[in-house]
């Protein structure tokens, strides 16, 4: 389900209360969708606490999130963290649990250079196409694998493809974990010219946005060879070529990327100086 579904589902804002007892799905599933069955007594309704879904955050502090999807990657991530360094900026990657185990270094490396981590699934699913133990799965199984890679707790998940149901709202809420996702993203996929990439990041971002970018292939890892992991190797070579300009006029805008936990945290101006 996409953040525009659930605004018409809930009315707005962030998610409160038991999550348990709000239904995030819509009332008519595309056709080639999995129905994932009845949810009672396949997962625990949370006791107490907040769940939240978050994709902005309201702030007048000059400040954003930059954050990436998919990873690590050895052909993308590590050009993004010299990039970023070269800034100074810190952001939050959501790194795919598969990926996660085979490069484990990489990870190593973004945390390492003070960014955040989070997951984002073990082999990138959509999550209103599978049934609620598998969703249970994909989340779980990604988590752990990035956990164990990076040996830090994870407590930030982003759905692939910003798509959740209930079932992925109830077991979220369950363990405690955020669900984050996106208010900016790099604009329309069929784009190839990195100059309206860049023009739309930076002229559509303004304090508190999440933007949603990539240092990975997502599904496309696992049939590199197709010609639908080419394009999608291709959007992400654009991507590439996009972000030292992105970075360097967003500073001149007077915005400071910074993790996703920080932005949340409603960083201070004096904040953004270290």
């Amino acid at each position: 389900m996409d953040r525009r579904t659930f605004l018409s589902l809930v009315g707005g804002g962030v998610l409160g209360g038991a999550a348990g007892r709000v239904s995030a799905q819509p009332q008519q599933r595309a056709p080639d969708e999995i129905d994932p069955g009845p949810l009672e007594g396949q997962v625990a309704l949370p006791n107490s606490g907040l769940q939240r879904i978050v994709w902005s955050v309201d702030t007048d502090t000059p400040a954003m999130a930059l954050t990436f999807d998919d990873g690590p990657d050895p052909q993308l991530t590590p050009s993004t963290l010299d990039l970023l360094d070269k800034h100074g900026f810190k952001a939050t990657f959501f790194a795919m649990g598969y990926n996660a185990t085979r490069h484990a270094s990489l990870l190593r490396e973004i945390v390492a250079a003070g960014h955040e981590l989070g997951s984002h699934g073990w082999r990138h699913l959509s999550l209103t196409k599978t049934t609620a133990e598998k969703t249970y799965e994909e989340i779980d199984r990604g988590k752990k694998a990035v956990e164990d890679a990076a040996q830090i707790p994870v407590k930030l998940f982003r759905p692939p493809y910003g798509r959740f149901d209930e079932a992925a709202v109830r077991f979220l809420a369950g363990r405690r974990d955020l669900m984050v996702i996106w208010s900016q993203t790099r604009g329309e996929l069929t784009w190839t010219d990195p100059a309206r990439i860049v023009d739309h990041v930076v002229n559509t971002s303004r304090p508190g946005d999440i933007v949603m970018l990539h240092d990975g292939m997502g599904r496309a890892t696992f049939k590199p060879d197709t010609e639908r992991s080419r394009r999608v190797r291709g959007r992400r070579l654009v991507e590439q070529q996009a972000l030292p300009e992105i970075l360097g006029r967003i500073e001149q805008k007077g915005l400071k990327p910074v993790t996703v936990s920080r932005l949340m945290a409603k960083a201070t101006p004096d904040d953004l100086e270290a």
